[in-house]
């Protein structure tokens, strides 16, 4: 997945970005899109330190600030985006020139579902497009969502970096506690997340207390990248370096110690004070105007104008078609006994699948995701015109993040290519984490999935850089789903048949998700109603699914991009193979759908309908 905490799952490109763009004269457009650009990038340090653009696009420095996450800032980013949408639907469309409509339809859908979104005045807004009904949660409060910011996007290469680090260490205590008061302001509006949400994040802020200041992973993080500083100096001048990066230290340990722990302690305060008000009741229904939030969530998410009922219901019909298929795959392995959950369930337990959870067990399940993905990347030219020239990392989730984290995520490439992709895998508990499940989360969350995207993407060189800020989850994640559909397309689980059974059951986690999602938020099931579905049908370890159930409360809507945008991907390919007969070209489908950069579902369609009469006239064949 690309949980907007991580990475901010967003399509980012160098400034290179401008591109032949630059070669004609600015238009009015251009003009407005770079205004757009550099508005939100200002607006969001944290995201110009995702994009590593220069401080004149950001509208200035940067790298010595956090967001504000202050009630007043909030609402300037809800009026802001309905001015954006005000703007772009005042503009003349007859003037916009052919190459910029692609463009303009990506905004128009964007805009309009954001301006749709800042109509809700609690929760998370994101001026990108993304809404989320508790400020307060585990998936991507301030105290989750910094320690790993400034560890991976806070490089330290000199004194003036130092220091810059420092402040933004300093403005982690102002942003713990600007998300502090706005939850205690719409507590008094009768918005808080469910109980037992609650009692996750103080079990969270707890174990961020119980660490010494010296042991936090700001502070770890920002010594090693020290001694690494100090390691490159000339050996004469490593002893006084020393020196300066103690007092540096020294100064840190201060801000988390005074400023920076208690913050987290007054958080913690408040939740607990506030967890006596809390129901157990997980439907945003309960919210003020919540059914219309909801349907403002599953517009900006699926990028559809589906119903609850309807996505429900497709739910339910992929399941049952899955099911089947499962069926016959578990039958091939002697697994013949009892309903499909529950033979899934007798898998998943049984330790002939499960990695030794033990350092050498962790380490010998990276080994193997490095080799899983080395031998994707052989074959790849088999199936894509273009591959990234971006490398790609494999790396655990940090301990400290383990709780509240997804089983695994990409991070993006840094525009400036100073940071490589990254996949994160999750090793909290190898019991949840097995040879089952593995390859195909291996397909979806890195290649051919979400590096192929989102790299590629990255080194489009005549797109402008305000598209490129936008992140569309049917888009992305349908893309990581039907990579999954892909490699076992292509044979990758020929001679592997167990890894086969675990990429149907990822395929039925989607579609389950269809109907827990919808089935939460839409028609009153109680989260137990939803573990107990997906342990039926799924058969996946309960810790799992307890995860996952609470993701879908917290983030609604989301859970239901990932099958509806893989639906549309293969229903596009088939209409192009149906269309172009024997000149059906694999690899010129997936760069038509990879080479524009994420776009709604609508617009894909007319991309994939535009390149069916140029691939007609081509000819060309795998």
């Amino acid at each position: 997945m690309k949980p907007m905490h991580w990475a901010l799952a967003l399509i980012l490109t160098g400034l290179a970005a401008c591109g032949p763009r630059q070669a004609a004269p600015l238009t009015a457009f251009d003009g407005r899109l770079n205004d757009w650009a550099r508005e939100l990038l200002a607006d969001s340090p944290e995201l110009a330190a995702q994009a590593g653009v220069s401080e004149a696009d950001a509208g200035g420095a940067y790298n010595a600030r956090l967001d504000d996450r202050s009630s007043r800032a909030f609402e300037a980013r809800r009026s802001a985006a309905l001015r954006r949408f005000t703007e772009l639907r005042a503009l003349d469309t007859a003037s916009i020139r052919d190459e910029d409509r692609l463009t303009y339809e990506i905004l128009e859908a964007q805009f309009t579902n954001t301006a749709e979104a800042a109509a809700f005045d609690f929760g998370n807004f994101s001026a990108l497009g993304g809404i989320q009904p508790y400020v307060l949660n585990q998936l991507d409060s301030a105290f989750i969502t910094l320690p790993s910011f400034l560890d991976e996007r806070h490089p330290v290469a000199n004194r003036a970096d130092a220091e810059a680090y420092l402040s933004r260490l300093r403005a982690v205590a102002d942003a713990i506690d600007q998300e502090t008061e706005r939850a205690r302001a719409e507590a008094q509006d009768g918005v808080r997340p469910p109980g037992f949400i609650m009692d996750t994040v103080a079990q969270m802020l707890q174990g961020v207390l119980q660490q010494p200041a010296m042991a936090q992973p700001y502070i770890t993080s920002f010594r090693r990248k020290l001694d690494a500083l100090t390691a490159a100096a000339p050996e004469a001048q490593r002893p006084e370096l020393e020196r300066r990066h103690l007092a540096l230290l020294a100064r840190a340990e201060l801000i988390m110690r005074d400023n920076v722990l208690p913050a987290h302690a007054r958080q913690l305060a408040f939740v607990r004070a506030d967890r006596a008000n809390a129901s157990d009741a997980p439907s945003v229904s309960r919210l003020p105007r919540g059914g219309e939030f909801y349907a403002a969530a599953l517009r900006v998410e699926t990028t559809t104008n589906l119903t609850p009922d309807e996505i429900h219901t497709i739910g339910l019909q992929r399941v049952a078609a899955l099911t089947q298929q499962l069926d016959i795959a578990l039958r091939r392995v002697g697994q013949t006994q009892g309903p499909v959950g529950a033979r899934l369930t007798q898998m998943t337990a049984d330790p002939r699948y499960a990695y030794e959870d033990s350092d050498e067990g962790r380490a010998q399940l990276i080994a193997d995701v490095q080799t899983r993905v080395s031998r994707v990347m052989e074959r790849a030219p088999q199936w894509f015109g273009r591959l990234p020239r971006s490398p790609m990392e494999v790396r655990r989730v940090p301990v400290f993040a383990e709780a509240g984290a997804p089983g695994a995520y990409y991070s993006p490439p840094s525009l400036d290519g100073a940071q490589p992709g990254v996949y994160y895998i999750n090793l909290r508990n190898l019991g949840e984490m097995t040879r089952i499940d593995l390859p195909t989360q291996d397909f979806h969350e890195a290649v051919p999935g979400h590096h192929f995207q989102i790299a590629l993407a990255q080194e489009i060189t005549d797109a402008p850089l305000l598209t490129r800020l936008i992140s569309f989850n049917a888009y992305s994640e349908g893309w990581g789903l039907y990579a999954e559909e892909l490699a076992d397309e292509l044979g990758f689980y020929d001679s592997d048949p167990v890894g086969r059974i675990g990429y149907l059951r990822w395929q039925l986690w989607r579609a389950a998700r269809l109907v827990v999602d919808t089935g939460l938020h839409a028609k009153d099931w109680s989260r137990q109603q939803a573990i107990d579905y997906l342990l039926q049908t799924t058969g996946d370890a309960p810790g799992v699914i307890a995860t996952e159930v609470d993701r879908y409360i917290v983030w609604p809507g989301q859970a239901c991009s990932y099958e509806l945008g893989r639906r549309e991907i293969s229903r596009l390919r088939e209409l192009a193979r149906n269309e172009l007969g024997p000149d059906f070209d694999l690899r010129g489908f997936h760069d038509t759908v990879l080479l524009h950069g994420e776009v709604p579902l609508s617009v894909l369609e007319g991309l994939v309908r535009e390149w069916i009469p140029e691939q007609r006239r081509t000819g060309r064949r795998d």
